[in-house]
Order: C-alpha cells, then structure tokens, then sequence
C-alpha cells in the first residue's frame, strides 16, 4: 500500500483555508512520526554496536590465547611437525587478530553513520519542528492584529492610516512566513528520501563490507544495493528539479500573488470575512469569522465559521447570493468594510431572503468580495499593468533557429563537458533570442539572420533553451500534458513506451517536426557522453520542464518533474525507434530489456557512498566550519536553473567511461583500506613466523575478495591483473610437507601509487585538489611541476603537494 501525503500548494497557503490547514496538520503528523521511528531506529542500532563490541573482546581474548598458547614436548626437541603446529595455533591467532582490527574499522565508521542519522533528525526534522513554533505564534499574532483592526471605528480616523500600513506589513510577512514553512515541510519529506536512506544505505555496505569472507551473503544483496542506490541518485535528480521549481514558484507566488491564487480551482474567490449578527431583543452584535468560497456562476456562497488557531472541523453552510450592496453608514455599527448580501439558504424557498452583513480583513479584500459579488463600488483604482514575460511562437523561424544553433552546436562542442548544463551570461542570451525573434522584422529576415559561429557555446546552448522556455504553448502543448504524464506513470513498461509513441502522433505538425530535430540531436549528444558527461538522464533533466510545461505552476505540477525528465530520457536513449511510423513488439521488447540492464549495470556508488565511507577514515577538521562536501555543492547549484558548474565541480556529473572506472578505482581503494588496517601491526609477526608466506598469500586472496565486492562490474579486469601479480604463489596444500615447501612470494617492487593525505589542504586554481586529512590518494604519478605530483582523490585527478601526503604499500 502506498501511503500518500496531499501536497501543500502555495495557493492554498496563501488563502490559508481550513483544508489546507487540515492538510499540514497531516504533514507535521508524519514528521513526527518519522521523527520517532529514526529514534527507534538507532537505539536499535545501537544495540547492535554494543553486543559487537562485547563480541570483539570475547574474539581478542580467544587470539591472545592462542598465540600464546605453547606444547610442551617430551624430549629435548620439536619435531618439524611439532613446529608447525605450534606455529599454526600463533597464525590462527593472528587471523582472528585482524578480523577483530577490521571490526574496530567497522564500529567506528558506523558509529559516525549513526551519528549521521541522528543529526538528520536533529537538524532536519527539528528545523522543521522549530519552524513549526515559530509559524504558530505568527499566525496567532496575525489573527489578532486583524481582529484589532476590524474593531477600530470610523470615529477614529486618525488610526485608519497607520492600521492599514500595519495589516498590509504583517499580511506580507504572514505570507512569506506560511510559504517558507510550508515549503520546508515538503523539502523534508523530499529530503528523507535520499538523505536519510543514503545513510542507512551506506550504513548497510559497511556491515556487509566487513562479511568479504561470505561472498554467498553479498551477491545477494549486490543487486539490490544497486538497485536502490540507482533509485537514491533519482530520487535526488528530482529533489534538485523540485527545489529549482520551487524555489521559482515560490518567488513568483509572493511577488505577484494575484496572478496565482485560484487559479484552475472550483471556486472564484476565497478568503476570510466576518459575519456580523445582530440581536434585535437586546440590541446587540455579534462577530463571527467564517472562510467563504464563492462561484460566480451559480451565486454560490459556501460559509465555514473558523479560525487558523482552531481545530474543529465544522460543516459549511450554503447559501445562494441575488444582490450584494456596500453597507449604509451606521451609527450602531460603526465598522470599516462592510457590504451586505441579500441570499437564499441553500434548499430553502425562494421566497425568504436572507440578509448577511459582511466585513471584510482589508480595503483591497472588501472591494474584491463587492465586485465579485456583483456589487458595485464608487471609488475606482487604475488597474495595475500585469508583468511581460518574454513569448515566442513556434513557427517557421522558430525551427529555423533552433537548427542554426543546433549545427554550430554539433560543429563545436559535441565533446565540450558540461553541455546544456553551463549557463551563458543572461544578457547575451537574451540578447541573442531577441535579436533573432524581434517583432519588427519579417519572417524573412529572420530566417536570414545567423547565429554566430564564434560565440560562446554556453550562450547558444543557453539560448536554445530559453526559446522552448518561453513558448506560449509548450512542445508536447497543455492539451497532451496531463496525458502524457499519466503515459509515463504506468507501471507496465512496455505499455508505457506505446501509450508515448502513439501519443507523440497526436501532436501538431510543426511541434512533432521541432521535437524529432531536438532528439536527434540530443541523442547525438549524448552519444559523446564519454567526453562530455550528458548522460540521457542528465539531458532529460535539463529539457524535461521546458517541453512538458504545465499551464498551471502548482505544488504538484513540480512533483511531476520526474515524469516529465523520464518522457524525454526515454525519446532521448531510444531516439530511432520512438520516431518510427510503427512501434512493432521486438522494437518494445528491446527497449525494456535495455533499460532492465542499465538500471543493474550503471549504478554508480562511488557518487554519494564514497564520500559517507570516508567520514569514517577522516580525522576532526582544523576548525569549525566544515569544508563544503559534494553533496553541498550539489545542492548549491540548486538555485541556478541550468545547473552552472565551473571547472572546480565537474565531478559532480556522473562518470562514464574512463571517468567512471577512476571514481571507482578510488571509492574501492578507498573501502578496502578498511580489511588492511592491521598490515602494518602484523609485520613483525611476519618475520618470525614460518607461516608467513602462507600469511602473506591468504591476506592477499582476501584483499582481493574484499575489493571484488565493493567494486563495479567494469573494474573486474583491473582486479584481474592485480590478482595475477601473485599468480606465482604456489597453491596451498592441506599436507604438511607441502606447507614447507612453499617459498615465500618475491616479486619485483613497484613504485607506491597509493598515499594518505596529511594535512588539509584549499586549492588555488582549478589544476590543484583540495582535501582533508586521511584520505585515500590512488594513481599517485609524478608531474612537470617540482615538489608536485599528480593524483586522485574522490573520483578527481590534479596537483598534490608532495610534503601533504604519506605514501602507503598499496601499488
């Protein structure tokens, strides 16, 4: 069963109805309730840590005993065979040594996962827990600052100004506030998703790391690593298309919050107003505050008596409205914004008429209600002009441009790393759209005007997309939209793929011509992604909300940017076939097989896990503030709408090729230095025991092993040749006499090409690397620049100092 959670649209914040305050209720419920399992959770945890530890000691006591353990002999001396026991009780001892070093290694990383995971719920979930406080006390502070407001008479007039100046500051800022708070309690139910279960994932390859002996139990659970690994790396590509959106949204929704709200909705006007009753016996009134919704078609005027400080859920009382008057001044009831609403009670006779005084919160809110009420109102106000946003049209030139800046694209910058994602300088972009879109010109002298060979590719690229950006109807149009994305979400693969193509045919002529030339380039495009790291995931990411673009910005339109991405990953990667006339079956077998195989086969977990597996290894940092991780660098591109990177971060795309097997290279080292912690304790044990060799020969299988399952399928042949530089250990024997004879490995030494790093260190240029103490540094090779050699750290290679850096045994 999947349980969902209603989104919190912006709107409804903004109308701040007793739906939408039902609905963040619920969100706040599952905060807290996540709050607690995560509780629960590492006390478990926690648990296991100590009976591990107890474990640990009970093992360490077991090798001590053994290597001390002495036979007595009768006689005046051992026999070879008496040796050799002896000496195979002391190596015994020794393994159990190292099984236990290796525990340690595996207690302290996971004890700073568990770390990890508790300051998730500190930080995260008790931000919002914070914020939740502070928003209360807002909204109570605001309810009675409209109360006051609406209690002031006409009398005084001297307070209208100052009252109004007040209300309309606390409405903006009660606004705001309710938009961050309700933004940060979807961000966190977003953010578990890869934060949290990043975590526990790298939580579960430690324990599982330290299991290299049981082979059995990680092939097992190799798939489903990668598996949920490659749906963590998603599930985050989408929380940066979410908070990109959003963050958009959110800005447009407080800027010009009239353009906005009910919009698409049931209802033309909703807000707050305060009924006012009167008691002729004892000549008395009474306020009460009610949220109404009206439709204009039908008159309807639907009436909740509440307020934002109240849980009740009460019953709506509906009434039909026939006229609407501005209130006559009154002696009696000397209130500010007042009308009057003449009505028929919902299934009553038409006959009896009913008479509502209403008072409205402001000025701008009463004139609204009385307008749209069908009231009419002697002070007019000039209409303020609605913002331009920069459209084009998808014609003729509109065509013509994207293939002039398709050709030089493909001309130039095929293998140009980081293409459609680095953003152009926006006044040189805006430049270039306009000077080719200009309203003045014909469309024969748009054709006729080029794209300039020798401009920046980002500004082309970048303009290419602000042009599909700024159609007044996207390519896949408003009408195909919702079907489209209900195509993408069907679980049925093969039914998926059809329900696209066919739909794909349904779209007009100059968008189909438009879409067929962008997918073929981008599957041009990404079939250099070698060289330039645009993956079709990473393609559709930055075209999916440009072509599938809802009429309506909401909340939940920006949860379907996955969907979105998906549809335009999937005409990206299988271009040739989703364009055919015809769709045969073969043609969908084949597309779902490929897919089932890039799902198991390309999952990168050197990406996140590598960096969370270091934490483990990595001394205190010099100071208190933390060096910026990947992770945060990766959120921080966030804000920009195309993911701007510079040079310093471009092992944020995910590694192919080449690029892939060095991340993985590093992030294996980088695990395996966890079974080959005790090399250097265990040496001395080596000279003197005769088992040596036979040590020195197991530990190498097992380091193997060890770096086997930790790495991907495309380092098997680099694991290969490091295992046949001991193929000339002879083969272990169970007989004595062959224990023996076997000679201790010699091989001819190589020089060191793994180190650690000493010290911190910030680099100066985009050539050099910046890191922290104790991290791995593999391919260590000289370079050109005395006291430098070159390396790689994380997945990136550039300039280390020679004196920050302390070679280890590894080759």
């Amino acid at each position: 069963m999947v349980l969902k959670l209603p989104p919190l649209e912006f709107t409804e914040a903004l109308t701040d109805s007793p739906e939408f305050r039902e609905k963040l209720r619920q969100h706040e419920n599952e905060l807290e309730n996540t709050s607690n399992a995560i509780k629960t959770l590492i006390k478990k945890l926690n648990e296991v840590m100590v009976a591990n530890k107890t474990l640990s000691k009970a093992s360490r006591s077991v090798a001590e005993t053994l290597k001390s353990f002495k036979f007595f002999i009768v006689g005046s001396k051992q026999t070879e065979e008496e040796r050799d026991i002896e000496s195979s009780l002391s190596y015994m001892g020794e393994v159990l040594h190292r099984i236990e070093e290796a525990r340690d290694a595996l207690n302290a990383s996971s004890e700073t996962y568990l770390k990890k995971l508790d300051e998730f719920r500190k930080t995260t979930i008790g931000k919002a827990k914070n914020k939740k406080k502070e928003f209360d006390k807002t909204t109570q502070r605001y309810c009675a600052m409209i109360e006051n407001n609406a209690k002031i008479p006409t009398k005084r007039s001297d307070l209208f100004q100052e009252a109004d100046a007040n209300l309309q500051m606390q409405t903006k800022k009660f606004r705001e506030e309710t938009l961050e708070y309700v933004f940060l309690l979807q961000q966190v139910q977003e953010r578990k998703k890869f934060d949290f279960v990043e975590t526990l994932l790298a939580l579960m390859l430690n324990f599982l790391s330290f299991y290299h002996a049981g082979q059995e139990i990680y092939k097992e659970f190799d798939y489903f690593i990668r598996f949920l690994h490659h749906r963590v790396l998603k599930c985050r590509e989408n929380f940066d298309c979410f908070q990109r959106e959003g963050e958009e949204l959110k800005w447009k929704m407080l800027m010009r919050p009239e353009d906005h709200l009910l919009k698409n909705q049931e209802f033309d006007r909703e807000g707050y107003l305060f009924l006012i009753e009167r008691n002729k016996l004892i000549g008395t009134t009474a306020t009460t505050k009610h949220y109404c919704q009206y439709r204009k078609d039908i008159g309807l005027l639907r009436m909740t008596s509440f307020t934002q400080t109240s849980t009740k859920q009460l019953i709506p009382y509906d009434v039909f409205v026939r006229h609407c008057f501005v209130h006559p001044a009154d002696e009696k009831l000397d209130k500010r914004f007042m009308f009057d609403a003449h009505g028929i009670e919902k299934g009553g006779s038409t006959d009896k008429m009913i008479l509502f005084t209403f008072q409205a919160t402001t000025e701008e809110d009463f004139e609204g209600w009385v307008a749209i009420c069908g009231g009419q109102i002697n002070v007019s106000k000039p209409q303020l002009s609605s913002k331009t946003e920069l459209q084009n049209e998808l014609d003729d030139s509109g065509i013509d441009f994207v293939k002039k800046c398709i050709q030089v694209i493909e001309r130039r910058g095929l293998d140009e790393q980081g293409l459609y994602r680095i953003v152009g300088m926006q006044s040189k972009v805006n430049s270039l759209v306009a000077g080719h879109f200009d309203a003045h010109k014909t469309l024969a002298q748009r054709l006729a005007t080029p794209v300039e060979e020798d401009m920046e590719l980002k500004t082309i690229c970048s303009a290419l997309k602000l042009y599909l950006r700024t159609l007044t109807e996207p390519v896949f149009t408003f009408k195909l939209h919702n079907r489209f994305i209900e195509a993408a979400m069907m679980d049925d693969k093969a039914e998926r793929i059809r329900t696209i193509h066919g739909l794909m045919k349904e779209l007009p002529k100059e968008n189909y011509d438009l879409l067929h030339i962008l997918m073929r380039h981008l599957h041009n495009v990404s079939e250099h992604k070698d060289k330039n790291l645009m993956t079709p995931v990473n393609l559709g990411v930055c075209f999916g909300p440009s072509l599938l673009r809802p009429e309506f910005e909401t909340v939940s339109s920006i949860y379907d940017i996955k969907f979105r991405n998906a549809i335009v990953e999937l005409l990206i990667e299988h271009y040739d076939k989703m364009f055919q006339a015809t769709l045969e079956q073969q043609d969908i077998d084949e597309m779902v097989g490929s897919s089932e195989n890039d799902q198991s086969a390309v999952v990168n977990l050197s990406n996140s896990l590598s960096s969370l597996t270091s934490i483990a290894r990595r001394a205190p940092p010099p100071t208190s503030e933390m060096l910026e991780t990947t992770a945060d660098a990766r959120r921080r591109g966030l804000y920009n709408p195309d993911y701007y990177i510079t040079e310093t971060n471009k092992h944020l795309f995910p590694p192919m090729s080449e690029d892939n097997l060095r991340k993985e290279s590093s992030s294996s080292s980088s695990l395996e230095s966890l079974s080959n912690v005790s090399t250097a304790n265990t040496q001395s044990v080596h000279s003197s025991n005769p088992f040596s060799g036979i040590s020195s020969h197991l530990r190498s299988i097992s380091s193997f092993s060890f770096t086997k399952q930790l790495s991907l399928p495309e380092s098997q042949s680099r694991l290969s040749t490091s295992l046949s530089t001991s193929s000339n250990i002879e083969p272990i024997s169970p007989s004595s006499s062959s224990i023996r004879s076997t000679p201790v490995a010699h091989t001819t030494p190589k020089v060191p090409t793994r180190a650690i790093t000493l010290y911190p260190c910030v680099a100066d240029n985009e050539t050099e690397l910046s890191f922290n103490p104790n991290e791995i540094v593999t391919d260590v090779r000289t370079s050109r620049e005395p006291g430098w050699l070159i390396g790689t750290i994380n997945g990136r290679t550039g300039l280390i100092p020679e004196n920050y850096i302390s070679f280890t045994s590894g080759v």
